[in-house]
């Protein structure tokens, strides 16, 4: 019995690695597969940025998720319609007070970070009076910060998810 007991016990011993090492390589192979799918989709240059909060310069943090807060790509172009919550540089009569935006981006780049499992997207895009200069950091899951810079309005950034359009 006690022969049973040694060797149950060392047969435990010997596999608790074994186990602890595949769920550590079933993780990593699940991050790879989801950082592959999100490159995926921004080489795709079809899809669309979900804002859920809103943080100024001077530290404020909005909760913007129960309105409708977004940011597309559909290859050159962008179309975006963001509500906006900060300081404004100069003020110009007929202007909403938002972040909109709808027309061809320039400048647009993509850069692959592997190491770290991130994505990072720029481009820049103008609307009738405005220059906005748009940076996405993207995680292999899909959050995502924009920070958004404007000729006229301080910077903000905006935590959201990136996901697919959904064509119908």
């Amino acid at each position: 019995m006690r022969k049973l007991f040694i060797l149950l016990f060392v047969f435990a011993l010997v596999s608790i690695p074994v186990i602890a090492q595949s769920k550590k390589e079933l993780k990593e192979q699940k991050a790879a597969k989801q950082y592959e799918a999100m490159k995926n989709l921004i080489t795709s240059k079809v899809y669309v940025f979900d804002a859920d909060w809103i943080s100024t310069t001077r530290g404020r943090r909005i909760n913007i998720a129960s309105g409708s807060n977004s940011l597309a790509v559909v290859q050159d172009s962008t179309k975006a319609a963001m509500q906006f919550f900060g300081e404004v540089n100069s003020i110009r009569f007929n202007e909403n007070g938002g972040v909109v935006f709808d027309n061809i981006m320039k400048d647009y780049q993509v850069k692959f970070n592997d190491k770290k499992k991130n994505i990072l997207v720029s481009y820049t895009v103008k609307n009738k009076s405005e220059n906005y200069n748009v940076s996405m950091t993207i995680t292999r899951s899909g959050s995502t910060y924009v920070d958004i810079y404007s000729n006229v309005k301080r910077n903000v950034t905006y935590d959201g998810v990136i996901s697919a359009i959904k064509m119908d």
